[in-house]
């Protein structure tokens, strides 16, 4: 069941002037109910105009964003209902972080809802719980917080207000592999447990190959490549051409297949790769 679509969507900056540009180019894209999808491209293929297309942040130039099958941009009040529905959470929101306490900072979604104070009370630690922020933390300003944490405090403010699709811009960026890690078993976790429909907008191969259920790849403002991880993975070389690739795991199995050794390529996180070695080994393959 499609539950976002974008229908011949284009948005151009700066209309009428000298500095007019196509931002992105007449895409089509659905969304289904429930999946994973990862929106991947190099800086300035128009990743982040289009995710904020996805929430009616931006008006298009041309075309439609339909959720539910409902235009969000006929109304003032339907882009309004959208920007709860469909919840951003912008690159390094820890930035965006202003209330005196951690509750509160996570509460502010829910406050302008027009919830009762129990149901902000329940959402707040429902989100708290979903990024391992403790209760002993709540209180606490989230200025006194390390940068994980506070980017889960950022990412828990987005989930309290639990929208139907919750859209990450770069989640992982600026993080070192531990922190890469939680934040991404994390997402799985909250989609596993909620069954809601997930966004990942990402340049990393390995960040991608590791939650996606499937990729769109945007290139020039428009729809290159579509379709499972396998799949778009495939294409390495058209990747490449776009400024993007493949994790380095899977270029070593690629190597490891030319010199000789019978191994699967579609090999793109270091789990996969464990278990790929481990069943050659236990064929009686050479070590």
């Amino acid at each position: 069941m499609t539950v976002l679509e974008a229908k011949n969507l284009s948005y151009e900056y700066s209309v009428g002037t000298p500095f007019q540009v196509t931002a992105i180019k007449n895409i089509n894209l659905t969304v289904e109910k429930g999946e994973m999808l990862a929106i991947i491209g190099h800086t300035g293929s128009g990743k982040s105009t289009l995710i904020q297309h996805f929430n009616a942040l931006f008006q298009p130039t041309e075309g439609q964003i339909f959720l539910n099958g409902k235009d969000i941009n006929e109304s003032k009040e339907s882009a309004h209902a959208a920007r709860f529905k469909v919840g951003l959470c912008f690159q390094y929101p820890e930035y965006q972080l202003f209330e005196s306490t951690v509750y509160k900072d996570i509460a502010f979604g829910p406050s302008n809802m027009g919830l009762s104070d129990a149901e902000i009370d329940a959402r707040v630690r429902r989100a708290a719980a979903f990024t391992g922020i403790r209760d002993d933390m709540l209180e606490k300003s989230p200025f006194d917080l390390s940068g994980g944490e506070k980017r889960r405090v950022a990412i828990a403010g987005v989930m309290a207000m639990e929208p139907e699709v919750l859209i990450m811009d770069e989640p992982a960026a600026g993080l070192d592999p531990r922190g890469r890690k939680t934040i991404l078993e994390l997402i799985k976790n909250y989609r596993e447990t909620t069954g809601s429909t997930v966004i990942i907008v990402s340049h990393s191969m390995e960040d991608v190959a590791s939650v996606a259920d499937r990729i769109v790849v945007l290139n020039k403002g428009t729809v290159a490549l579509s379709g499972s991880v396998d799949e778009v993975f495939s294409h390495a070389d058209e990747l490449v051409e776009m400024g993007l690739n493949i994790p380095q795991i899977t270029k070593i199995f690629a190597e490891l297949k030319k010199s000789g050794y019978d191994l699967n390529t579609s090999v793109y996180t270091s789990e996969q790769a464990k278990n790929e070695i481990l069943r050659y080994l236990q064929k009686g393959g050479n070590a």
